[in-house]
């Protein structure tokens, strides 16, 4: 845990949302392998001096640096599509940052632009207990939310002195 003064700047160094188990060489044998437990992980938490329970955090989003790979994938019985999609699938992403953008399919010439977000933000929640980063909370979590990017703002309840701000890339 490290601790601010309200104001400052922090950079966080995230893992992908495996937390490392998929690589860019993993196929969607990978898939089926995952440990639950450790999908998810967040970076933090940080400290704010003077916040109080009751106050509102405002978290600025200045930049997003993300690796030169990325992967998605259908992990069964896990997320919205997941009766729809019973068999594991992975896609693995070459990042031109550069340009941004991602091939798609380099044949067909389609390609999906690039605008990264954290998928996790939040501070700790007033109840006591070990919680999942997988649901989001009123404190924030796994919000999965694209508009949080570059230029963007973030308002959060803080439920707990010192707010106990976290990240993390879903």
């Amino acid at each position: 845990m490290i601790t601010i003064n309200s104001g400052e700047t922090v950079s966080f160094s995230c893992l992908d949302a495996s937390n490392g188990q998929i690589t860019k060489d993993s196929t969607a044998v990978t898939i089926s392998s995952l440990i639950f437990s450790q999908l998810d992980q967040v970076s933090g938490p940080v400290y704010v001096q003077g916040a109080s329970a009751g106050d509102t955090l405002q978290v600025d989003v200045i930049s997003v640096t993300t690796a030169d790979w990325g992967w998605t994938g259908l992990i069964p019985g896990f997320g919205l599509l997941s009766d729809e999609f019973p068999e594991p699938a992975l896609k693995i992403w070459q990042l031109n940052r550069e340009e941004g953008y991602a091939w798609f399919d380099e044949a067909r010439g389609i390609k999906i632009p690039l605008n990264p977000f954290a998928g996790e933000m939040g501070v700790a929640p007033g109840k006591p207990g070990a919680l999942s980063t997988i649901p989001p909370y009123n404190t924030g979590g796994n919000l999965d939310t694209r508009q949080l990017t570059v230029g963007s703002t973030l308002f959060l309840p803080i439920e707990v002195d010192g707010a106990l701000f976290s990240i993390g890339v879903s």
